[in-house]
């Protein structure tokens, strides 16, 4: 397709992506980081490191390329090819735009280490369930003193460095915790895609004045880019994922013989794989065209939700048939299409699922007319 060519950048990039993940990525190294029980490879993502995708959204003085959000996206597609469970998207892009926006000392450092691949960084943003965007913060800082409680935070081990949004007396706040710190209660649960989720309650956690990285207006709009990047990137790594599952399936369904016949050649079978084509299609040009409207100034319009929609849906939908032409096969621990299906559950519904990006588009609909 025209519209799928690369520039110069995004191909360098993607035949990177492609020779790397092809040797240490893919379902076996999935397998991997989830029976590790960890939900992170810290050896993998200082590779990553190495080849810049950690520094990619970072500026050149903290050791990142500071290419932007294009070539994040080339990144974030390959990854989800492979079914990657690194934490690219929570990390590289989200808490990346974060600290990329603070002149803190504090998130210097920090950045450095991420922009390195020593360090991986996640945002507890999110306090229900359903939350699509920056809500108003329950979670306060007040006087030093951090309280509240943070559900859904993504991509957690034992290293994770936290950036937490919370409101306070000079606006929203981005503040960085030390998990360990008193006061700091965290929960894990394993998530489908083999990572580990989080929720974490603060309870008068100290503070520290410089350990506020952003506040008022700033962390406001830089708050509001993150998540907007990053539910765009995540669209991204659902295509990856989608167009990997629905070639897994075709290669299938030409080898898979039934009553002396190639499944490939019942017409019914054919024209379900071209409709899930056509799906996967649709949902690729839909987040290219939410990473234009966010490059024009627009972080939270139609073109993001409906993207996250699309693309949402499409996974799911092309997971639901995988299973149904591989048959029984499919569920088994052996065979990879399962692993695609439990990554597809877990990035469809984080950053909002389609349902509740529906809402948002058509809340967004209305205020635009």
């Amino acid at each position: 397709m025209v519209w799928r060519v690369d520039n110069e950048l995004q191909q360098m990039l993607r035949e990177s992506a492609q020779g790397h993940l092809g040797n240490a990525g893919g379902p076996a190294h999935f397998r991997s980081v989830r029976d590790g029980g960890n939900g992170f490879d810290a050896a993998a993502w200082s590779q990553m490191g190495e080849l810049g995708w950690t520094g990619i959204m970072l500026p050149e003085s903290v050791g990142g390329s500071e290419l932007g959000l294009d070539p994040a996206l080339t990144v974030a597609e390959e990854l989800g090819r492979t079914v990657s469970p690194e934490p690219f998207v929570a990390s590289a892009v989200i808490a990346a735009t974060l600290l990329a926006a603070s002149s803190a000392a504090a998130a210097t450092e920090l950045a450095a280490a991420l922009a390195a691949g020593g360090r991986s960084v996640t945002l507890a943003w999110q306090e229900k369930s359903g939350q699509v965007g920056r809500p108003a913060f329950e979670t306060s800082l007040a006087g030093g003193r951090l309280s509240g409680r943070k559900l859904h935070v993504p991509n957690w081990h034992d290293g994770s460095a936290l950036l937490v949004a919370a409101s306070s007396d000079q606006g929203n706040v981005v503040v960085m915790v030390d998990q360990s710190a008193q006061g700091v209660a965290v929960t894990t649960q394993a998530m489908t895609d083999g990572t580990l989720g989080a929720t974490i309650a603060f309870s008068d956690v100290a503070v520290a004045e410089e350990a506020v990285i952003l506040f008022g207006a700033a962390a406001d709009e830089a708050l509001d880019l993150a998540l907007a990047r990053g539910t765009i990137a995540l669209c991204a790594q659902l295509d990856g994922l989608s167009a990997s599952l629905w070639q897994r399936t075709a290669d299938y369904v030409r080898q898979r013989v039934q009553f002396e016949q190639p499944l490939a050649d019942y017409q019914a079978l054919r024209h379900r794989m071209v409709d899930l084509y056509a799906a996967n299609e649709l949902a690729a040009a839909s987040w290219r065209a939410a990473a234009k409207a966010l490059d024009e100034g627009n972080a939270g319009g139609v073109a993001l939700h409906a993207a996250k929609a699309r693309c949402s849906d499409a996974a799911l939908t092309m997971s639901r048939w995988a299973i149904q032409y591989h048959g029984g096969v499919g569920y088994t621990e052996e065979y990879d299409v399962g692993l695609y299906v439990h990554a597809a559950l877990r990035w469809s519904s984080w950053l909002g699922n389609a349902t509740a990006h529906r809402r948002k588009a058509l809340t967004a609909h209305h205020q635009a007319g």
